[in-house]
This record gives structure tokens, sequence and C-alpha cells, in this order.
């Protein structure tokens, strides 16, 4: 037998008289389709199964089994393969009943050789026509299958809120789409190795630590050239030949493939073990390619939709942060309004009072008015003087003298300056300082009015008889030397819903509407804005009892050049 025949379908003939046999065999020589024998048809479906047969002869009277029963069998087994039906009678019925099961043709012994060619070649043109549909029909399911698992992998990156699950997904789809048993998506990490994302048929152990450089075995090799790699037999190929692919891969074919985004190889896809047991080929790769499209594009998709939200939340804060700070100013101007209208109608009342009696009062009545105006002037240059500061620090257009300082001295101008609003509460004073405290680096003057504010919150918010405290000891934070000072005060306490708050600016503890705060919300502000300047720090002590403790960390000159450096 030639090799042609070799490769071309065979011709089965099937009847149970060896003369028959040797007939058709004879007639059938000329044609270059192998031909086989069998005296039975019960063995029809294992021949079906290891000969590639295009044409079956078979008699309609088999002493074993019907001839049309194995009809039956060979269109239930390959539809495709054309069965002509032979008997030794001319009989209406059975011909029509073959003919209903799918039989190419009938014929009546005796036949000449003409009909039994005639009849052999138009089984194997119709058999190579219905293979060639079949092929067709099995692409375009394969081709709609291959559209349904990109739009599926499309939809799930649109869709994906985790890059971790958007990975596990693709691959999901990966695996169960191409039929394989392992599959893994790698990328490339900074330190230029390809690590495992996500993998199938892997153990968690190889999936964690594997890591592979460029040049190293099918995905460092896909890493180096930037193309994929398609391989039917590993065993066969130079390329790979220490990687002893028999005790990897079932089937000794794999197939990786590259992901790039915009032009820049990011990771590598990467199945092996077919479950059908068949090879990858250019079919698979070109489906690979067009998921590793997929893939890129995902994580384009989720870079830009996360940006996206990045971008919203911090528009979404920025607007609560104008909300917060329109409040704010809202409530400034409402209690600004008050703060510098009582002040400004004791003053006019006072002169107006005086004016009026001027003739009739005397000179200590005209001398108190006096000073009540002066007192009333001072608390409104006070309140102005207050915001001017504020508004100019905030805009960076003070000028600061930066020099080194001891911080008891500020400390002892405070006390001293709030002493006789101290004895009208009957405040306790309390201070306690480390020895030998190094100085701190700053503009003191601007230092010394944030203490005050400091202070002075500690006197308005005190009950009365209470206590005002305030230490200072050194810490050490981050190998850096600070000043860690505590004022604390006994009044009520900062509830906890505004401890991110306080330190805003006009930022009130109290409803204006329902109970009077003191001052217009720039104390806290002030302290926060020098402080900060200062590279230090203040903050809300958590405290366990009674009162409010505010910690400041304040830094030294050394302290201050590091940081600044």
């Amino acid at each position: 037998m030639t090799e042609q025949q070799q490769s071309n379908p065979a011709i089965l003939l099937i009847d149970d008289a060896p003369l028959i046999l040797d007939l058709m065999e004879d007639m059938l020589e000329c044609l270059d389709s192998p031909v086989l024998r069998s005296g039975s048809g019960l063995g029809i479906t294992k021949t079906l199964d290891q000969e590639n047969i295009a044409v079956v002869f078979c008699d309609v009277s088999l002493p074993d089994i019907n001839g049309v029963n194995v009809l039956q069998m060979i269109k239930q087994h390959t539809p495709e393969i054309q069965v002509i039906m032979i008997s030794g009678q001319q009989d209406f019925n059975v011909a029509r009943q073959v003919l209903r099961e799918r039989a190419l043709d009938y014929l009546v012994k005796p036949f000449s050789q003409e009909e039994v060619l005639q009849a052999a070649k138009l089984g194997i043109s119709t058999y190579f026509h219905a293979t060639h549909q079949n092929q067709v029909r099995l692409e375009a399911q394969r081709r709609m299958a291959d559209l349904i698992l990109l739009k599926k992998v499309g939809e799930t990156a649109n869709a994906g809120n985790d890059l971790q699950d958007l990975f596990d997904q693709i691959l999901d789809s990966i695996v169960h789409s191409t039929g394989v048993e392992v599959a893994s998506l790698m990328l490339l990490k900074e330190d230029g190795l390809l690590h495992i994302a996500s993998a199938h048929g892997l153990s968690r152990n190889i999936a964690r630590s594997v890591r592979v450089a460029a040049g190293e075995g099918i995905s460092g090799h896909v890493l180096a050239t930037g193309e994929p790699v398609l391989v039917s037999n590993i065993d066969q190929d130079s390329r790979f030949k220490s990687l002893e692919g028999g005790l990897r891969y079932k089937n000794q074919s794999l197939l990786s493939v590259p992901i790039y985004v915009r032009d820049e190889m990011v990771g590598v896809i990467n199945v092996n073990n077919k479950i059908s047991g068949f090879p990858f080929d250019l079919e698979d790769q070109n489906l690979l390619v067009a998921i590793a499209n997929q893939v890129s594009l995902a994580m384009e998709n989720f870079k830009l939709i996360n940006n996206f939200r990045q971008q919203a939340l911090i528009l979404e804060h920025t607007n609560e942060d104008l909300v917060r700070v329109n409040r704010a100013r809202t409530r400034l101007v409402c209690n600004l309004s008050h703060e510098l209208k009582t002040p400004l109608t004791s003053i006019m009342g006072f002169v107006d009072l005086t004016l009026s009696f001027f003739e009739k009062l005397s000179a200590e009545e005209i001398k108190e008015n006096l000073i009540d105006v002066h007192d009333e002037g001072k608390r409104l240059e006070k309140l102005i003087t207050g915001m001017l500061r504020l508004f100019s620090i905030e805009s960076e257009r003070e000028v600061w003298r930066w020099k080194s300082f001891g911080v008891p001295w500020s400390i002892a101008d405070a006390f001293q300056y709030y002493s006789s609003k101290m004895s009208e509460r009957n405040l306790v004073t309390e201070i306690d300082l480390q020895d030998d405290l190094p100085e701190i680096y700053g503009d003191q003057e601007k230092f010394g009015m944030a203490l005050n504010s400091l202070i002075d919150n500690a006197v308005k918010f005190n009950r009365e008889g209470g206590l005002v405290r305030i230490t200072a000891t050194v810490k050490v934070f981050d190998g850096l030397d600070y000043i860690y000072l505590q004022v604390f005060n006994q009044g009520q306490a900062v509830p906890p819903r505004a401890h991110e708050t306080i330190f805003d600016s006009y930022t009130q503890l109290g409803d204006i509407d329902t109970e009077k705060p003191h001052g217009v919300g720039i104390g806290l502000a002030l302290v926060k804005v020098v402080v900060d300047r200062m590279k230090g720090d203040i903050f809300l002590e958590e405290l366990s009892g009674e009162g409010t403790c505010f910690g400041l960390m304040l830094p030294t000159e050394q302290t201050y050049n590091a940081l600044t450096s």
C-alpha cells in the first residue's frame, strides 16, 4: 500500500460471502483509497474507532446482524461516513428503509464495476464535502465561542473593582473556554522579574514563590523576545531542552503570549495541558493574543477608573472642606457682627451718655466712662488684630524672625498677662517645667501670641475655681528632639465630633443660635498655623476624666534644620 493510500480515508466492505468481497475489492483497486474487508457487522463501532473510513459497502442480509442496524450504528457514530447498501434482491421496501436511514445508495446484485466505482466515488466526494462542512461548522462554533470569551473578558474588565479579582476572573474565563488544566497570568514587577498574579492548576506555594528572569524558561523567553511562544512538542524543541517537558507537560504542548500596555511589555499569559490532549495551534495563539490585548485594556481601564475615582474622592473631600469652611465663615459673620457690635455699642453708649450729660457729670464719672470706653476699645482692637494676624500669617505675608528662645519666658509672659482674669475666676495654676529645657526655634513674638491664645482658651472654657496646668518636657520622636508642651484646663471636654475640626479657621465650640460661644473661632486656628510653620504639631490629648488638654511638639533648631533639609 502506498503512502498516498495510507493518508486517504479507506473504503470498508462488509459481506459474509468472501467471493463478493474479492470481486468488489478487485473493482475498487483502481481508486487511491485503501480497501478494508469484514465478514461481519458486529464489530463496526470498534472498526470505526481504529480506522479512518470514508465509505462503507454493507450487505443488507448478514447472518449475525441486520444490515440496516449496521447502517444505523455507522450514522450514529460518524454521520459523515457514506454507506452504500447492497442486496441480492430488488426489494422496494428495503430500499426505501435504507434511504430513510440516510444510506447514500442501494445496489442490487449482480452489479457492474461501473456501478460500484460510481457509487464509491460519489461516496468519497460526499464524505469530503460533509467533513468539510462539519469542520466549517465547528470552526464557526469555535470562533463564536472565542468572541463570547473576548466579550466576557471585556465585560469583566469594565466591571472590575479590584485588579486581583479582575485577573482571577479573566484567568477563569481562559481556563474554561480554552479547555486547559494549567494557566497563569504573570506581571513584570519593579525587580525586573515576572511574578504570578493569578494561577490555575498550580499550588499556592508555587504561585507565590515563582520568579522568572528574562531568558529563563518559556515565560522568560517571551519576556526577552517580546514574541509569543507556541510549542507543539517540547521534547522536540531545541530552545527548551533543559525544561524536561515530559515531567511538567502532559501532552508536551504549551503556549505563552506577552501582554503589552502602550508598547511596553508588562506581563505574560501561559497555558498548557489541554484537556483534549491535542497540541496548541495558531488559532489558540491568535485567541490568547486577543485575550492578552483585552487584559492590557482592562489594566488601562482599571488604572483610569481608579484615577477618576481618586480624583472624584479628592473633589468630594474638597467640596466637603469648602462646605465646612463656608458654614464656618457664615458662623464667623454672625458671631463677628455680635462680637464687634457689642463693644462698639458700649463705646457709642458711653460717649453719647457723656456728651448728653457732660455738664452734669462729675470729673470722676467722666473718668469712669472714659475707662469703660477704653476697655471696650481694647476688646475691639484685640478682635480685629487677631483676625488680621491670622489672615496675614495664613497668606504667608508675615515676616518671620527666626531664632532660638526659651519656652519658660513665653509661659511666664502669658501667665502674667492673664493673671488678673485667672484671679477673677478663682483659677488654680500649676507650672511644671523640666530642668534644663533646650530652646525651641521659631518667631518668639508669634509663638507668644499662639501660647496666649491657648492660655486664653484655658481661662475662658474653664470652670469656676478650676485648674490651669502647663507642663514641658523633652521628648524624642523619630530620633529628633522636641519640647513636649501640654496646656490643661479643668473645664468642659471637647466632644469627639469636634476633634478633627477644632483647629480649623472660624470653628467654635457651641452653637451660636442656642449657646453663645466665646470669641470668633480664630484662636486655635492661629495656634495651628504658627506651630505648623515651626514644623511642630498640635493635637488634643486623650483624657479619661474631665477637662481638655492640648499637646504641642515644638522642634529645637537642630530638629527644625533636619526637617527642612
